[in-house]
C-alpha cells in the first residue's frame, strides 16, 4: 500500500516540484541565447591585438602536451603561451621547458614555493600574469583542448562587442556512460543556478567565469582590486568574473561546444575528489548542514516527476507526467547545448542520488579534515573562510 502523505503536506510538494522543473526549463530556454563560438566569424578584424594564454599546471604531465600545443596550432597572428608550473611533482616542469625551447612564443615560468596566504592555482595565475605581455589575457587549464581558429572568433566577437570578459563554456569530452550522465545533470544545473543569460547585465548579480577558457582584456583586468582580491577563492574563475563586474567590466558568456573541449574527469572517483573543493567551499559554504539540507532538496526536487506520479491524486499523477516531460525536455536541451547528447536526459534520474551523496560526502569530508586538499596542499577552513568571495 502507499503510504499517506497529508494533504497539505503533497500539496506543498507539488507546488516546489513544478516551480523547480519550470525554473529548469526556463534555464534551458534561456542558455539558448549565450553566443556560439561556431557562429562566430573567423574575419571580423584586420588589426588583431595581441594575446597571452596563461595556463598553470601541477602535476599535469600526461595531458599538458596535448593541451598546449592545441593552443600552438592556432593561427591567431599575435599570439604568446606563458605556461606555469606550479610546484610539480612529476614532469610537468620538463615538458613546459622543451615546448618553451622549440617555439619562441612560449615561456616557462616555474613556481617552487607557494606564499602564504594563497592558492597554489591563484598564486601560479599571478605568476603568469606578471609575464604577460598582450593586449588580452587568456586564463586556461593546461589540459584544455582547443581548435584551430577559436582565438579568431572570439577575439573578434569580444572586440566587435565591446566585451571586456569573455568567459568560454568547454564541450565535455566523453568519458563513460555512468560518468556522462552525472556531468550533464550536474551541467543542467550549474547553468539555471548561475543564470548566465543575465551576466551581461551590470545590474543582475550573475557573474560566471570558465578555467578552460577565461578571456580578460588587460585594461580592464588592471581596473580591478588584482588577483591578490581571490588569492584564497577557489572558485578562482567565478571569482575573476565577479571581480570584473564590480569594477564595472563589459562581460558576456559563450558557448564554445566543437571549439574548446576537456575531459572533466576521467572516473566516478576523480570526479568526486574534485567536487570536494568547489562544493565544500563556494556550493557549501563549509557547511555540513547546508551541504546535507542541499542535498535532500535536491533529491527530492529533481524526483518530484516520479514521486507525482505514484499520488493517489489523479491531478498530481497528471502534473507528474507533464513534469516529467518538462524534466526531459529540459535536460535534454542543456545536454546538447554542453557537448553531450540529448538522450543523457533519460538516464539523468539515476544521477541524482549518486549527486547526492557527493553532496553530503563533500561537506563529511569538509568538517572531518576541517578544511580542503588540492594540487598537494592542505587549505584550513579558518583561512579559506575570510577569503571566500562567491557562493553559488
Amino acid at each position: 500500500m502507499r503510504p499517506k502523505v497529508p494533504r497539505v503536506l503533497a500539496a506543498a510538494y507539488a507546488v516546489a516540484g513544478g516551480a523547480f522543473w519550470l525554473a529548469q526549463a526556463y534555464a534551458a530556454i534561456r542558455a539558448r541565447e549565450v553566443p556560439f563560438v561556431e557562429d562566430m566569424p573567423a574575419d571580423g578584424l584586420t588589426l588583431w591585438p595581441k594575446v597571452s594564454v596563461i595556463m598553470t599546471a601541477c602535476d599535469e604531465a600526461e595531458g599538458i602536451e596535448e593541451g598546449v600545443r592545441s593552443r600552438l596550432a592556432d593561427d591567431y597572428p599575435d599570439l604568446e603561451a606563458i605556461l606555469v608550473d606550479d610546484r610539480s611533482t612529476d614532469d610537468t616542469g620538463r615538458i613546459i621547458d622543451a615546448l618553451a625551447g622549440e617555439d619562441p612564443r612560449v615561456k616557462a615560468v616555474h613556481v617552487t614555493e607557494l606564499p602564504e596566504g594563497w592558492l597554489g592555482k591563484v598564486n601560479a595565475m599571478r605568476a603568469g600574469l606578471a609575464e604577460a605581455t598582450g593586449d588580452w589575457v587568456l586564463f586556461s587549464d593546461a589540459d584544455v583542448r582547443v581548435e584551430p581558429g577559436t582565438m579568431r572568433r572570439v577575439i573578434g566577437f569580444a572586440e566587435s562587442h565591446g566585451i571586456d570578459h569573455l568567459p568560454v563554456f568547454p564541450g565535455f569530452e566523453r568519458v563513460s556512460l555512468p560518468l556522462d550522465i552525472g556531468i550533464s545533470a550536474t551541467a543542467r544545473g550549474l547553468v539555471a543556478a548561475g543564470r548566465i543569460w543575465k551576466v551581461p547585465d551590470p545590474d543582475s548579480g550573475a557573474a560566471a567565469g570558465s578555467g578552460s577558457f577565461n578571456l580578460v582584456r588587460r585594461s580592464a583586468l588592471e581596473a580591478t582590486r588584482g588577483l591578490e582580491w581571490i588569492r584564497l577563492e577557489v572558485a578562482d574563475d567565478v571569482g575573476l568574473g565577479l571581480m570584473l563586474k564590480e569594477s564595472g567590466a563589459r562581460q558576456m558568456v559563450a558557448n564554445g561546444r566543437g571549439f574548446v573541449s576537456v575531459r572533466f574527469y576521467g572516473s566516478i572517483m576523480e570526479g568526486l575528489r574534485g567536487g570536494e573543493r568547489a562544493g565544500f567551499t563556494s556550493i557549501g559554504n563549509f557547511s555540513l548542514a547546508r551541504l546535507t539540507a542541499m542535498g535532500t532538496a535536491l533529491l527530492l526536487l529533481e524526483l518530484s516527476p516520479f514521486a507525482l506520479m505514484l499520488s493517489r491524486s489523479k491531478v498530481r499523477r497528471a502534473l507528474g507526467v507533464t513534469l516529467l516531460g518538462v524534466d526531459l525536455a529540459a535536460s535534454a536541451s542543456i545536454a546538447d547545448w554542453s557537448g553531450h547528447p540529448p538522450w543523457l536526459a533519460l538516464f539523468q534520474p539515476l544521477a541524482i542520488p549518486a549527486l547526492t551523496f557527493a553532496f553530503i560526502r563533500t561537506g563529511i569530508l569538509g568538517k572531518l579534515r576541517g578544511g580542503i586538499y588540492w594540487r598537494g596542499t592542505f587549505y584550513p577552513t579558518e583561512m579559506l573562510k575570510p577569503g571566500r568571495r562567491f557562493l553559488y
